[in-house]
This record gives C-alpha cells, sequence and structure tokens, in this order.
C-alpha cells in the first residue's frame, strides 16, 4: 500500500515539474520578445533622433548625400564605403547578435 502511495507522489510530482518547466519556457521566450521589441524602439528612435542621415526623402536619398554626390560627381571621385563610428557597430553587432542566435 505504501509503494502505490509513494508512485502516486512521484507521478503528481512530475507532472507539476513539467507544468513549471512549461511555464518558465514560456515567461522566457515572453521576456526574449520583450526584450527584442524594446531594442527595435530603442534603435528606432536613436536612428530618428541621433542620426538624421539615415531619414530618407521621398526621392530614397537624403539631402545631404544629394550634396555628397553633386560634389563627388563635379571633383570626378566616386562614392566611398560607408564608415560606422564604434558606437554604431557596437548597437549593430548587438542587434545583429540578438537576431542571428
Amino acid at each position: 500500500m505504501f509503494q502505490i502511495f509513494m508512485i502516486i507522489g512521484w507521478a503528481v510530482q512530475l507532472v507539476i515539474l513539467l507544468y513549471v518547466w512549461a511555464d518558465i519556457r514560456e515567461i522566457a521566450d515572453l521576456v526574449r520578445e520583450n526584450k527584442r521589441e524594446m531594442l527595435r524602439n530603442n534603435i528606432g528612435g536613436r536612428a530618428a533622433v541621433v542620426y538624421p542621415n539615415l531619414r530618407e526623402n521621398s526621392g530614397g536619398k537624403t539631402e545631404k548625400q544629394e550634396e555628397g554626390q553633386d560634389n563627388r560627381e563635379a571633383e570626378g571621385k566616386p562614392g566611398g564605403v560607408l564608415r560606422l563610428n564604434e558606437s554604431e557597430e557596437q548597437v549593430l553587432r548587438e542587434v545583429l547578435t540578438e537576431f542571428l542566435g
């Protein structure tokens, strides 16, 4: 009789443990998704305020890019590669790490 109650007790503990484990995984997924949303919003706000050259007008190019392109054409130099400063590069690495794994 004692062994039957012991087996039932272990079964109940196992079921409770599985429920708790499922809840923890669900909460972890929600926290991860919330963190991604906050990061997206943070990056979007930074791009609009701190980096105004990332905003595009209706033509697809910013005014500064058009002026720079006109200056380069006048000078006869081809367009260069856009370089990021260290803080921008660090933010980009964090975002890529978060989204890619």
